[in-house]
């Protein structure tokens, strides 16, 4: 059975400690787990009917955008009056990702994730508040990015290279820092100002980090072949689970929308899992984060390590 407690709440959401706000935070699972259940019905009839796997792909494919359409919908009916979740922004839930507007988040500053934590204009920063689970998360992947520069010697733009299931290698998510954070989030601040956001609290100098969504057309094959690799035949159940571990980051190195990707990929990985394997797969917390800042073959490890049941 696919249930709510297949998707563990993203620490970042929970940026309170009033343990009934928390409460109403994670009913989100069972939004999802429902949706879940429901692509799932679907894409198991289609390919029941399929013929060939360029069908069964195909079926994949309607399936994900069944669950982009269910987070825009969701997004329409949010009982937010205002925000970055309230309806006015919905739209945002379907607007494609491009080189000419790539996705860009900061990964720092944990303090503006401490419950009442205060601005102070003077020195531009966070004070005071106590730590929450976002604030403890923002710094646990701080130290994460941190580290993989401290690993490569690619300079300020560290790549995920994303090893592809027909050889090739595509360019994943980014890590930026340097000169490369600062533009990153004069952008931001930009795009922002455009929309008649308040930008004063964006940093745009000091030491930053952003992670950034690849090249277009990387992502697209990408997309394409975690489907592909999804609808290919696996003799065997546990060749079926590598070949999920390895969708699960190929899509999140692939998002497609500029808001609601992350939800929108949970919601499919487990219908998709659960049509491919003998019992629904498991998702770590914050699984986008870490497919930003781990490797492919980290990345995997981990998200394997984790499944139990999933054979």
């Amino acid at each position: 059975m696919i249930t709510a407690a297949l998707f563990p709440v993203p620490g970042l959401l929970l940026r309170t400690n009033d343990r009934a706000a928390q409460q109403t935070i994670r009913g989100f699972a069972q939004q999802q787990a429902t949706t879940a259940s429901l692509v799932h019905h679907t894409l198991i009839t289609a390919l029941h009917r399929s013929h060939d796997t360029a069908e069964r792909t195909t079926a994949f494919e309607a399936a994900f955008t069944a669950a982009e359409d269910w987070r825009y919908r969701a997004a329409v009916s949010s009982q937010h009056p205002d925000g970055r979740y309230s309806a006015r922004w919905a739209q945002r839930f379907r607007t494609p990702i491009t080189d000419d507007n790539p996705n860009l988040f900061r990964i720092g500053e944990p303090a503006r994730f401490r419950d009442g934590a205060t601005w102070d204009p003077d020195t531009r920063t966070y004070q005071g508040g106590i730590e929450t689970p976002a604030s403890r998360t923002m710094r646990d992947f701080e130290a994460h990015a941190t580290a993989r520069f401290a690993q490569t010697r690619e300079g300020d733009v560290v790549s995920n290279p994303v090893a592809l299931p027909d050889g090739r290698i595509a360019e994943g998510m980014r890590l930026l820092r340097g000169p490369a954070a600062h533009q990153a989030a004069v952008e931001m601040a930009t795009r922002i100002a455009a929309r008649g956001g308040d930008t004063s609290r964006i940093i745009t100098d000091g030491h930053l980090i952003y992670c950034a969504t690849g090249p277009e057309a990387d992502r697209r094959a990408i997309f394409h072949l975690a489907m592909a690799l999804l609808a290919a035949e696996h003799p065997t159940p546990p060749a079926a689970l590598t070949a999920w571990l390895q969708a699960v980051y190929l899509l999140y190195q692939a998002p497609r929308t500029k808001r609601g990707a992350d939800a929108a990929t949970r919601t499919f990985l487990i219908a998709a899992g659960s049509s491919i394997l003998p019992s629904p797969p498991v998702l770590i917390r914050d699984v986008d984060l870490r497919a930003c800042v781990c490797t492919q073959d980290a990345f995997v490890a981990e998200l394997r390590a984790a499944q139990s049941g999933t054979r």
